[in-house]
Parts: C-alpha cells; structure tokens; sequence
C-alpha cells in the first residue's frame, strides 16, 4: 500500500471513530438557550422575580420572549397592592368621612345640608383642624359633632353644619370664614349690589351687631320645611343660608348679595 493510500485510510478511520464517539456519548453542538439570558440588574443567573411572578399568575415562567420579566405577569402577581384612596392609614378623607356623618344623623328639621355633594363643597372651604378639636371653627370639631348627633341630633346638629353654635367656633366666626373664601371682589365682579366684606374684622363687627330676630329661627337647618326657615330673615342662619348656596350652586354673584344682608335676609 502507498503512503498516500496510508493517509486516507487512517483520516477516514478517525472520521468513523469521531462520528461513534458522538452518538454513544450524545454530544451536541453546543448553543446558548435564550431563556436563560441575565435579567438587568440582576447578579447574574437566572431571576427569582421573573420566576415567582409567572407562577402567581398562573404558571407560566414570568418572562418574556427576549428573556426580561414580563410586564403582563408581574402586574397579575401585584394586584390588591395598591394603596386604595382612602389613605395609607386606610382612614376615609375627612370631608368624605365628616359630611357622610352629618348628613346621616342631622335630618328632617335638624338637617344641616341638603346633600352630601353641598357638604363636600362646604367642608372644602372651613379649616380642616385637628383631631380633637373641641370649642374651635374647623371640620374636625364639627365631625365629633356629627357623630354624636346620631344619639342627640337636637344637641349637636346644629353645631355639626356649616355654622359653629359656640360649639365649633361662634356662628358670626363659622359665617364670616365661610365669606371670606367664597364672597370676594374677584368672585362677585360685575355686581352692583353689595357682595363681599373688605376684611374679615369689618365681616365680624357687622355679624356680631345684628339685632335679635325674634321671628327667626333658634338654630341653623338647611331644610325646606323648617319653621321657621333660614332662608329668610334678618339674621346670621339666613346669610349663612346663602352663602352655602352660592358654594355649592357655584353662584357667588347671586347669593353673595344676599349672604351679605340683602332680601330675603333683610328686615321684612
């Protein structure tokens, strides 16, 4: 035999031992799985977060096809997570908590508001306060009074609204506040009547200096069928009456006039 038949014979006997060795011992040609690409930012491996997520979900393995977690997974094992509106404390919102109270118990002749959407706007406008408060203008006094007008609405109803009763701050202080925010020039422009106070020190010497309505009403109710009614008379229930109204209608321009003493809460 030749030495270059030699050659051939021996390269074709390693090409058949190099194919056995391949099938006994079932090697393959080696590839990278694209499953098992690093998450970013992680350490290196494969990802518990991906992982654990899609399992949540529902069995799947949480990551998507370039090998990232996936969004649709992750949102799936996160839901009831939020912080729901209420607050982190899981306390409703004052107002929402305030005017839902007072408008339970404070009813019929004790009614202070004439819906919850009426209180929302005018709780909006008063001091928020702080808890505990007793004896001062602010939503928190008036919250303690609405709950314990459940058990004594003729007690504390009056106290609860928009008004103060010496209980939340006098009725001329709940008033006047209440006539600062909403009655002013920039919200009364074009009226001819009188319409806003220049100061709240000139708003207290005119509350405080109105006579004795013996006609009107003892305590502030928002209600139609009161007897006597706040909307009308010479007397602070019947400005306060209207300045409610021009809060929650949104018409500072037709109830600040009247808010401010002119008919119907002028002498009749």
């Amino acid at each position: 035999m030749t030495s270059k038949s030699s050659t051939t014979l021996l390269a074709f006997t390693a090409l058949l031992l190099s194919g056995a060795c391949t099938q006994v011992l079932g090697i393959e040609d080696a590839h990278l799985d694209p499953t098992l690409s690093e998450v970013p930012g992680g350490s290196g491996g494969s990802s518990s977060l991906g992982g654990e997520s899609g399992r949540a979900a529902g069995g799947s393995s949480g990551l998507g096809s370039s090998g990232h977690p996936s969004m649709a997974g992750m949102s799936d094992s996160l839901a009831g997570s939020e912080p729901s509106m209420a607050g982190a404390s899981g306390e409703p919102d004052l107002c929402q908590s305030y005017c839902e109270a007072v408008v339970k118990n404070c009813t019929g002749a004790y009614e202070q508001y004439r819906t919850l959407t009426q209180c929302l706007g005018v709780c909006k406008q008063l001091p928020p306060g702080a808890t505990g408060d007793e004896n001062v203008n602010s939503v928190e006094c008036r919250a303690r009074q609405a709950y314990f007008a459940e058990s004594e609405p003729a007690v504390y109803c009056k106290s609860a609204g928009p008004l103060g009763a010496d209980k939340c701050g006098s009725n001329c202080v709940a008033y006047c506040s209440l006539m600062e925010a909403t009655c002013n020039a920039s919200s009364t422009a074009g009226n001819v009547e009188l319409s806003y106070f220049n100061s709240a020190h000139d708003c207290m010497t005119a509350c405080t200096a109105l006579p004795a309505d013996p006609g009107g009403p003892a305590q502030y109710s928002s209600s139609p069928t009161a007897v006597p009614s706040s909307y009308i008379g010479n007397n602070v229930y019947c400005r306060a009456y209207h300045v409610v109204a021009a809060i929650d209608q949104d018409a500072p321009t037709e109830h600040c006039p009247h808010a401010m003493g002119g008919d119907p809460c002028d002498q009749q």
